[in-house]
This record gives structure tokens, sequence and C-alpha cells, in this order.
């Protein structure tokens, strides 16, 4: 019986706002924007931080990453080093055996030796990076084969010329037969192709964590047949100049035993290597803390956004207000009588607030398909796949509920609080 009066109420509050089909539709525009504004920061919000978080998670949340930098002469403080035609930095072997063996919470360490190097497919050159890993190094990074095998134990001990490429190297190459058991030229030494990655886009945070070619030109070699055909010393001719470069390794990955421990284990990484490497030729990533970081902007990005969604949803609530105190100067007769065959002041009320949240809930509605519909067009603009939470449907439809009822209570109270007799006579 009461849910029957209830419905009653809200087929009436539609029919007195279907009387005036344009201006409530007019009146709906303003809520509908801003609850449109609201889902699409909210789809486009959403969907880039399950991007970035993906990207950062795929680094590994409980590894920490430590790579090679070269310092410019102001961070070096040896003149005689800024004078030397050979130029020696970053991480070294005695690096890699200090950490693996004093520091207790690291259940891995991986070395990682690179070197970049022309690469030739009969008269097609380019050039390309190669890195020298360890077989853990392609599972911990989470480096998937999709084409062939990835690297083993036995390829390390053997020191086979075998790699593993990404497909972004064979379509620079224009190699489009099947590539595995194909062998390539890189620089003077020949390469089996046994396993082909699969194609990812990298940001740029993930590009500079794991020193990933801009190209995408990248290949996957054994850590020791690298060392042992390559060196750690890489010879530079240009403009007319000839110089050469000492780099034992390029990075080092740690794998830590317990999320727990990572940021403790990153501390005690960094005293380590600042007691060996004065001229700061390191840099460490933590994806854990850049995991909060990241959690930290998106925060207060959608604080931001949400503020000015709100915005517009006051605006709309502003236009509410002023449409139904104009209703209720046209339908102060009806008041009249409605209260003169014995409405009291709180079904006056129920009414009007029952057409206020009624138009602002129409309004949210058609502000939810508008944000919908626009959401392809914003994936076009910020290049980022929105996604629409399904907390942010219930979100949108009751704020404009909650906008509704907030516009109406004073136009509300006022129709509720007028004199029936003057209502009456009123012209």
């Amino acid at each position: 019986m009461i849910g029957g009066k209830y419905v009653e109420m809200i087929a009436l509050g539609v029919r007195n706002l279907a009387g005036y089909k344009l201006r409530s539709f007019l009146t709906t525009l303003g809520i509908s924007f801003g609850i449109a504004a609201v889902i699409g920061m909210l789809g486009t919000g959403e969907g880039a931080q399950r991007a970035i978080l993906s990207q950062i998670g795929r680094l590994g949340i409980r590894n920490i990453i430590i790579n090679s930098r070269k310092p410019s002469e102001e961070e070096s403080g040896s003149a005689q080093a800024a004078m030397s035609w050979v130029s020696r930095y970053g991480l070294t072997f005695k690096d890699h055996r200090q950490i693996s063996t004093t520091v207790p919470t690291a259940r891995t360490v991986l070395p990682v030796h690179d070197f970049e190097s022309p690469i030739w497919e009969g008269s097609r050159r380019i050039d390309a990076k190669v890195h020298g890993v360890v077989p853990e190094h392609m599972t911990l990074l989470d480096l998937r084969v999709t084409n062939g095998r990835n690297l083993t134990a036995v390829d390390n001990l053997t020191l086979n010329r075998v790699c593993v490429v990404r497909p972004g190297l064979l379509k620079a190459l224009q190699f489009y037969g099947d590539a595995i058991g194909h062998r390539l030229q890189v620089g003077e030494d020949f390469y089996e192709i046994v396993g082909v990655l699969e194609e990812e886009e990298f940001t740029s945070l993930t590009m500079k964590a794991l020193q990933v070619d801009a190209r995408n030109l990248e290949i996957y070699a054994p850590y020791e047949t690298v060392l042992k055909r390559e060196g750690t010393s890489t010879f530079i001719q240009k403009s007319g100049s000839f110089t050469a470069e000492e780099v034992e390794l390029h990075q080092i990955v740690v794998e830590v035993d317990t999320e727990a421990n990572v940021l403790p284990t990153a501390r005690m990484l960094e005293m380590i290597l600042a007691k060996f490497h004065r001229d700061q030729d390191y840099e460490m990533i933590v994806p854990l803390e850049l995991l909060a970081q990241q959690k930290r902007a998106q925060r207060t990005f959608n604080i931001f956004m949400i503020f000015i969604a709100a915005i517009s949803l006051i605006v709309g609530g502003i236009g509410i207000v002023n449409i139904m105190l104009a209703t209720i100067t046209e339908r102060t007769r009806e008041i009249g009588i409605r209260r003169a065959i014995g409405a009291k002041q709180r079904h006056i009320v129920a009414q009007f607030l029952t057409e206020t949240v009624t138009l602002a809930a129409a309004g949210g509605v058609l502000g939810l398909i508008m944000g919908v519909a626009f959401l392809p067009l914003l994936e076009s603009l910020t290049e980022w796949t929105a996604v629409v939470p399904p907390g942010a449907i219930v979100l949108a439809i009751g704020i404009s509920c909650i906008v509704g009822v907030l516009a109406g209570l004073w136009p509300a109270y006022r129709a509720s609080r007028m004199d029936p007799i003057a209502a009456l006579r009123y012209e």
C-alpha cells in the first residue's frame, strides 16, 4: 500500500514534468553534463591507472632494478678519469658478488651485460641492442616467448650462440619467414634464433627500467656467451675521435624474498653501492615505490577531476532550483486546492521533492548514456583504454538523486509554507 502511494506520487511528478517537456529537458542538461563528466573522469582515470599499474606490475613488485649510468663530468670527481680515453663507470662484478653474499633478503641476484651491434639480414642492416642475460631473467621480468623456446641454463653453460628476439627487430629487417632456426648476423658472429617474444608496448618508465630500446629492436642472448665473445669494453668512433667505455654490468636485478622486505632491502643496497660508487654511476628503480607514488598521484587526479565535475553538478542543481521556483509560482492555485482538500505540508514537500528527484534522476541516466558514448573519443585523445567500474554507474545515479533532493528542498519548503487561502485567491 505504501509502495503504491510512492509509485502514484512518482507518476504524478512525471506527468507534471511532461507538461513542460522542453523546459524539463533543458533543466536536466546541467545534471547530464555533470554526470557525463564524472563518468568520463572515472572511466579514463580507471583505465589510465590500470595501464600504468600493469606496466609497473610487470617489473615485479618484489624486484629491485639497478642500472648503470654514465655520470657527467660535473658528477665525476676524478679529473684523471675525465682525461682518459677509456671511460669506466657503472656496476661491477664485485657489486654482484657483494649483493649476493651480504644481503640476506635477496632471493635472486641476476647480472645483465649489454652491447649495441649492427644486425645484418642479407644486405639489410639495423643497429640493435643485445642483452646478455641468464635464463631466470626472462622469467623474473615476465618476458614471454610466443614462438619457439626461451633461453636455458645449458645455453649459458655451453656458451651457445642462440638468441631470443623481439618481433619489431624482424619487421625492421623485413624478415617475414619462420624465424625459429634462422641464423642472424650480430656484428661478426652468427646467432641462431630460438624464440620470438610477444609484441608489447612500453611506457617511458618501463623502457627506462628495463633498458628497452625505444625502437623495440632487441635481442636476448646467453649472459656467458655475450661476456666471452664481446668482453666488457666498447669502442666508439665518432666525428674523428676514438673513445672506449668499460662497463662490466649494465644491470643487476634483485628479487626480494617478501614484499615487506622490498624497501628495507632497497636501503641496504643503496648503502652498499654508495660505498663503492662515489660518482653515482648507477640508478635504482623500486617498482613497489613507484606503485605507491602512482596511487598517490592518481588519488590527487581523481579528487581534482571530481571537483571539476562537482562544479557542473552545482550549476545543474541551481538550474533545478530556478525551474522549480518558477513552477511553484505557476502552480500556486493547485497548491491551494490540494491544501484545501486536506493535503498537509509534508505532502506538498514530498510532491515537489519527488519531481526534483525525478528530474535529476532523468538527467543522471542521460548523463550516464552520454558519458559512456563519449568514452571512445576520450580513448582516442588519451590513448588509454577507458574502463567504467560498476560502482561508477551506481555513483552517477546516486549523485544525481542527491543533487535533486538538495536542489528541491528550498522550493518544496516554500511551496509547503504557502497560505492556502492566499494560494486559492492567486491569479
